[in-house]
């Protein structure tokens, strides 16, 4: 009977956790916020509406704070334009330089921040309000992460050229 109980636990425990869902909500962010540190401590750097729930499937985060790396897919209860608009206003305000922004159905918008790069996604979501997709990565050619130069230049040749052949087709 002592070992059904042990077995039963720990299988419970799993059903239990199996029934949580794939999203978790997120607290609103916006510049000025005294709460946003100790509400949404992984990312720092990033504005959040009120009511976004987090895409956890489709979400990769590495790091914390504002030093992460990856992509942060969101579910709004927002339109797309009032999305849109939200990241238009709120990227800046968080010391993100806008770099460029195409609005329409689906709209996307680039922007740096010191090292760091971002890209802001948002399109209508296939059953309520908007889906934004948040990537925020090392802008390429700064920090330890920068490419050497020669890595851009062609390697020097090593014995003969090769020789290129053009492709033969029979009929």
């Amino acid at each position: 009977m002592k070992t059904m109980a042990r077995l039963a636990i720990p299988a419970f425990a799993a059903l239990l956790l199996a029934g949580c869902g794939n999203t978790t909500s997120l607290p609103q962010t916006q510049s000025g916020d005294p709460q946003q540190q100790i509400d949404f401590g992984l990312l720092t750097d990033i504005p959040i509406p009120s009511g976004a729930t987090m895409d956890n499937e489709r979400s990769l985060i590495l790091g914390d704070k504002d030093r992460w790396t990856g992509r942060v897919v969101m579910k709004l209860w927002k339109s797309s334009s009032e999305a849109t608009a939200f990241y238009l206003n709120q990227m800046p305000a968080f010391g993100w330089e806008p770099i460029m922004a195409a609005t329409s159905g689906t709209s996307v918008m680039s922007y740096v921040r010191a090292d760091r790069a971002a890209t802001v996604q948002v399109e209508t979501g296939s059953m309520w309000g908007a889906t934004v997709r948040v990537t925020v990565a090392q802008r390429v050619g700064t920090g330890a992460t920068a490419p050497a130069a020669s890595s851009y230049a062609p390697a020097p040749a090593q014995g003969p050229a090769p020789v290129l052949m053009s492709p033969v087709y029979s009929r």
